[in-house]
């Protein structure tokens, strides 16, 4: 029997304390097959650092917990989470008052390639487990580029084993990319350099402006 199809908003709308878990409550299993998870957490907070007082945006910010990670480590000004899971958004919210950067956030709901931004840019853009869900990966990576005026972050799932069991267990779509495609992704974008490094189950990539 065919297993039911979600589109990645369904998928995650019922899945916010679970997703909030990996990063607040690790099991030994997480911290053991998550090990990216926390990794690019690290290389968004890295590469905030790298401005002063800079302006963030977190896209499919989910529950918050990179989010406020990142400003109660950094200098950063302000950011703003947007996810098209309200659920997520409401728990990233009352996260962030909790946690005292409530002041210096906000979350909305949306769907980032079709938010209408009215102009306003970023210095720092990031992209976390995010690409995995995302069939115009091309488009969504023109965006970014036009909404950062410093440095994007993306983390990209490679195929594997990892990538069939996650086939084989979600119930929404899921991509891979080998880094031939991550590279031809950034072709024609606005960068003056890319770094891409690996992690487990996939890269991360840094591009600058």
């Amino acid at each position: 029997m065919s297993k039911n199809i979600h589109t990645a908003q369904q998928y995650w709308d019922v899945r916010s304390d679970l997703f909030a878990n990996y990063y607040k409550k690790p099991s030994l299993f997480d911290k053991t097959f998550r090990k990216a998870v926390y990794v690019r957490t690290a290389v968004v907070l890295k590469t905030i650092k790298e401005f002063d007082q800079p302006t963030v945006l977190d896209i499919g910010s989910g529950p918050g917990v990179n989010s406020v990670t990142w400003l109660k480590n950094t200098n950063a000004k302000f950011l703003l989470g947007i996810d098209f899971a309200e659920s997520m958004n409401e728990y990233a919210r009352k996260h962030a008052q909790a946690e005292g950067v409530g002041d210096r956030c906000k979350f909305i709901a949306g769907d980032f390639m079709k938010h209408d931004f009215k102009g306003e840019k970023f210095t720092v853009s990031a992209a976390c487990g995010v690409l995995d869900y995302v069939k115009e990966s091309r488009e969504f990576m023109q965006k970014m580029d036009a909404v950062t005026t410093g440095a994007f972050v993306v983390s990209w799932p490679e195929n594997g084993l990892r990538m069939a069991l996650r086939r084989y267990r979600y119930t929404t779509p899921v991509y891979h990319y080998d880094e031939a495609a991550i590279r031809k992704l950034h072709e024609g974008l606005n960068i003056k350099s890319l770094e891409i490094m690996p992690m487990q189950g996939g890269r991360m990539s840094v591009a600058r402006k």
